[in-house]
């Protein structure tokens, strides 16, 4: 696949996640995807991938990502985003606080055959916690 379709089918990710619409994932994600560093685990297949986000717009039922930068070279797509929330759920062990979060997250995602098949994932958990108003896990 091309570099454009693979940033068409980055939009089309982050279209289905804005609205909570994950059926389109098995489009989007090969059965061998393995997503590095999207929580404490790593996320595996379009069922992992979707379960990640399922978390998080349960804790963030209002969920919002927004691409903010966006480049890509061969089967690589680096996409910089800004992903917002209020903290009206349980993550993980965590009751919610009615905060308001708004904190950077950089994915590199690797493509083949216009599928993700792996991505490495940057969120800063630090700011996530502090303005949550909660301690990170262990602390």
């Amino acid at each position: 696949m091309s570099v454009e379709e693979n940033k068409a089918a980055v939009h089309r990710l982050d279209e289905a996640v804005n609205k909570g619409d994950f059926s389109i994932f098995p489009e989007l994600f090969a059965p061998n995807y393995v997503s590095h560093g999207f929580g404490e685990a790593e996320a595996k297949g379009p069922e992992g991938i979707k379960q990640s986000f399922t978390t998080m717009r349960t804790a963030f039922p209002d969920y919002q990502e927004t691409i903010e930068h966006m480049v890509a070279e061969g089967d690589m797509v680096a996409v910089s985003y800004t992903i917002r929330g209020t903290f009206k759920g349980k993550f993980g062990d965590i009751a919610p606080t009615g905060k308001q979060m708004s904190i950077p997250c950089i994915v590199l995602a690797r493509f083949e055959n216009g599928k993700q098949v792996e991505a490495w994932v940057y969120i800063d958990w630090l700011t996530f916690y502090q303005q949550l108003g909660v301690s990170p896990p262990g602390q």
